[in-house]
């Protein structure tokens, strides 16, 4: 499946970084990583190119529920209400073409999967598959143009580029943390956790344990590859991650293929990542000749 999704990725990342080249000058978070995820998951469901920029603000403006409950609510409500007509469109025209169409007639056992399964999953697809590509995209930048020699290193062996990718994601996870609640009594590190505790997982600590990783603060796609989180684990595994690294391996290829000796900017800012829940660079401004 990744495979026949290749070529329609490399269509959003070249059409994204073609629209750069003649400039010489850009913003890599701004003008690449907050676009390419969200459009690519919009090319996967075939939205109408019309209706793209709401569908993106109303799955943005869901996640402001917590501080903002009305708009929250109120974009939900207007996101579900989209994604039930289009679902039933899909199904009516029985098309095998897009991710919608193939949810939406997917058939196991002669049953369909559930009409709030569906919406479910669609309704957080751009947050769940937009907003962590993003970010995580955006530190790996920040993260490796400010490490001239390792983004030397990849210039010069994009085999690199794989382990560059995972050692990014350790440093700079684009989720910092997960609510969960306990499932049973439980001691951790000494301190006694009693069943239906609320609890946050702080993913980010756990991918900078230093009985894990030598020197854990330190950006180093050099280090030894060990087993890190920023997709979760066990049954809360992200079960997009093997898609998210294929479009960040493409996207960065695609940024040394087409804008010669890429670097930072010296006349701009450097890279400041910041965030709680989520985590990401404000800006990576570079310039290439």
């Amino acid at each position: 499946m990744l495979d026949a999704l290749r070529p329609r990725f490399q269509r959003v990342i070249d059409r994204l970084v073609g629209g750069l080249e003649s400039r010489g000058r850009a913003d890599l978070v701004g003008d690449l990583a907050r676009h390419f995820p969200f459009q690519f998951i919009c090319d996967l469901m075939d939205l109408p190119p019309e209706d793209r920029p709401t569908f993106h603000k109303l799955a943005a403006a869901q996640t402001c529920v917590m501080f903002d409950r009305a708009h929250g609510i109120e974009a939900s409500q207007k996101l579900g209400r989209y994604l039930d007509a289009l679902i039933v469109e899909r199904r009516a025209l029985q098309s095998d073409t897009d991710f919608i169409s193939i949810l939406a007639n997917a058939q196991v056992d002669g049953e369909r999967l559930p009409d709030d399964v569906l919406l479910g999953f669609f309704r957080q697809l751009m947050n769940a598959g937009g907003d962590t590509s993003y970010h995580g995209f955006s530190n790996i930048l920040a993260a490796l143009f400010s490490s001239p020699e390792q983004i030397e290193a990849i210039r010069d062996d994009r085999a690199l580029i794989a382990q560059a990718i995972e050692e990014g994601l350790r440093w700079g996870a684009p989720i910092t943390s997960m609510d969960r609640v306990t499932a049973a009594d439980v001691v951790l590190a000494d301190v006694p956790i009693p069943r239906n505790s609320l609890i946050r997982v702080c993913i980010a600590a756990a991918n900078r344990d230093e009985a894990i990783w030598p020197d854990p603060d330190k950006f180093d796609i050099f280090r030894a590859q060990k087993r890190a989180l920023p997709f979760g684990y066990g049954a809360h595994v992200c079960i997009g991650q093997h898609l998210a690294r294929m479009e960040l391996q493409m996207a960065l290829n695609a940024l040394l293929d087409r804008l010669p000796n890429v670097r930072l900017d010296p006349d701009k800012p450097p890279p400041v990542i910041h965030g709680l829940t989520f985590r990401g660079a404000n800006a990576v401004h570079v310039k290439w000749n």
